[in-house]
Parts: structure tokens; sequence; C-alpha cells
């Protein structure tokens, strides 16, 4: 995917502490290619005194995804949390009015996240997003949105054009 100077896009490293995290990032250059120069927006070099600049992969790389206004999870959504700067992967376990418990897939941990600090996991794949529910979803999932936003799918896939609001 060709991506253009200085588009906001997130970073999913496949290095040990990172793995299921995606971060956010400005694009500065492609370096050869399959590479880019990145800048994150919430990681800082070793010294602290500056946001950090580095390469990565070029499958690291995916365009940051669409706004899903949708906030009424349910017991096995897949969810990205925001925590420690980044998004992380995981389901949500537990709904704790108004907020969630979420197990991490990359830890397994399970945290509490306000509902502000959740979004739908979507995965970005042959340029279209994404939703593939993981674990199984009751009847009442269907038809209870809500005013926020739509429902994830009960079929398991859904793209980008099938959520967004007329």
């Amino acid at each position: 995917m060709a991506f253009q100077y200085e588009q906001s896009v997130e970073i999913c490293k496949k290095q040990q502490g990172f793995f299921g995290s995606y971060y956010t990032a400005t694009l500065l250059a492609a370096v050869g290619r399959n590479r880019y120069l990145i800048r994150y927006e919430t990681r800082f070099s070793e010294d602290k005194t500056r946001l950090l600049v580095e390469p990565v992969d070029a499958d690291e790389v995916r365009p940051f995804p669409p706004p899903v206004p949708y906030t009424n999870f349910f017991v096995s959504d897949r969810v990205d949390a925001y925590i420690d700067d980044a998004w992380w992967v995981g389901s949500v376990t537990t709904k704790v009015d108004p907020n969630y418990r979420v197990r991490l897939d990359s830890t397994g941990d399970e945290v509490h996240c306000a509902f502000y600090r959740l979004r739908l996991h979507l995965e970005f794949q042959d340029g279209q997003w994404l939703y593939i529910k993981d674990g199984p979803q009751t009847d009442s999932h269907q038809g209870n949105a809500g005013e926020q936003g739509e429902q994830p799918p009960n079929d398991g896939y859904q793209t980008n054009a099938d959520w967004q609001q007329s």
C-alpha cells in the first residue's frame, strides 16, 4: 500500500513487548521498497527529549482505522483498549457499567477500561477494513446498537462500507 508524506498511520511492531499493540505515528518517508521512516506520537527517544523516529518494515504499517461510532460492547467483542499510549488488542470479558474489563491478547492480563478508551478492533486486509469477531455472539447482540453506533456483524466479517452510516 502506498502512503503519503505526513499521513497518520498505526504501527504494529512484531517484536517482544510490542506484539498486539498499535502505536499512532506519522509517516515521514519511504526507505527503499519495503520500509518507512516514521515518527511516533506517543513514544520517545531514550533520553526522553523528542518523539521517537525510526524505520519500520512495510508490513508493520497500516492506515489509521476509520472511526466506528460504536461503544455498546458485549462480552467476547474484539476491541482495542488504549493503555500506556497504545491500542492493545483484546476481548471484552465483563461489562462494568459504563466501563469494561478486557483480556489482552498479548499478555492474557485482564484490565479495567473506561468505555471511551475502547474501540472496535478492525483488521486491514487487502485494502479493506474488516471486523472479525472472535467468540460466540448471542441473539441479544443483534439490533442493540444504541444511539452512538451500529452493531458489529453477526456473520463475523464486515467491510468498511457495511458500517458507515448513511
